[in-house]
């Protein structure tokens, strides 16, 4: 069995391969060619959860076991954590054991560059981030992957998470330009992609519907029926929302709060594999808005963890256990 630690993912991983990794699980799914059984959420206190992913697919079964403390960034600690089993369905061989955090980071941030790729404006150029936890840094160097950026803007409630980020930026990205909003609307304004990669449970932006006009959002934390990161001003401006999977409108309260009071249907909702496969444009209205809402799934870890095991034996990199 090989172990693959955070630095080593990373430097098996390139972005290109995960964005592709992330498009084979669209396609997977919209073929039904997978066995995913619904994520168990287990509350263990106030807003912590552990979470058990499971999935078979593409000849190959995974479990990934994550906690999600929120309360662990006051104590400079992950709020993310985590292992991801990879395991070879023909035998049952253990293959690979991966650091979950990494893995999640890295197909959420594929996921959202994707969006990013068939959603937003070609001459998109600026893009704004809402949440500067470890997730939100793996969104913004997908999101300038997809688009050719010349602009960051960053918001965080934690004023001491804006500095850390900021220097990984500029480390990591030397030719963008990276600066600070004073608030979500400012962010807004001054960015063709909003993302958000927060722990909210109500929304971070004003409900003002000029806000959503003409710009491709991404909305990334909320994960339970009683929180969303949006409010319904946006649900007046786009014409279509985009998930990654169905269950979408089930489990996150970004869907399915405005489902139950109307202010979104469900034809209006389409899966992002679905709109690649039909090789059409996607439906912007007449606002030019984009939205795109992905609760993430353990087939994304699958076709990730895949690739990265792959290409971990390709270049020997790992421990063996």
């Amino acid at each position: 069995m090989l172990f693959l630690n955070h630095d080593q993912i990373i430097q098996v991983l390139i972005l290109e391969d995960t964005m592709q990794s992330v498009e084979r699980a669209l396609q997977l799914y919209e073929l039904g060619q997978f066995v995913m059984p619904h994520r168990q959420t287990i509350s263990c206190g106030e807003d912590n959860v552990l979470i058990v992913m499971p999935c078979v697919a593409d000849g190959s079964m995974i479990a990934k076991i994550l906690t999600l403390f929120p309360g662990n960034r006051t104590v400079n600690r992950p709020v993310i954590d985590g292992l991801v089993l990879l395991a070879d369905q023909s035998n049952g061989e253990i293959l690979c054991l991966a650091d979950a955090k990494t893995i999640t980071a890295m197909r959420t941030g594929a996921i959202t560059g994707v969006s990013i790729r068939y959603l937003a404006r070609q001459d998109a150029a600026s893009v704004g981030l809402v949440g500067c936890g470890a997730q939100g840094y793996y969104q913004l160097l997908y999101a300038c992957a997809a688009r050719p950026i010349q602009r960051i803007t960053l918001f965080d409630q934690y004023q001491e998470a804006l500095p850390p980020m900021i220097e990984k930026l500029n480390k990591a990205m030397p030719g963008i330009e990276v600066s600070t909003a004073l608030s979500t609307e400012a962010l807004v304004k001054a960015s063709d992609i909003v993302i958000t990669a927060t722990t909210a449970k109500t929304p971070v932006f004003p409900d003002d519907p000029t806000l959503f006009e003409g710009r491709h959002f991404v909305a990334i934390g909320s994960f339970q029926p009683q929180v969303r990161e949006y409010p319904d001003a946006i649900f007046s401006r786009a014409a279509k929302v985009w998930v990654d999977t169905r269950f979408a409108t089930e489990e996150s309260g970004e869907l399915l709060i405005p489902l139950q009071q109307g202010k979104l249907r469900e034809d209006q909702v389409e899966t992002l594999g679905h709109l690649i496969q039909s090789k059409q444009e996607p439906d912007r209205g007449m606002y030019g808005t984009t939205f795109f809402k992905t609760v993430g799934m353990a087939l994304l870890d699958l076709t990730t963890a895949q690739t990265a095991y792959q290409k971990a034996l390709q270049k020997s990199i790992g421990t063996r256990l």
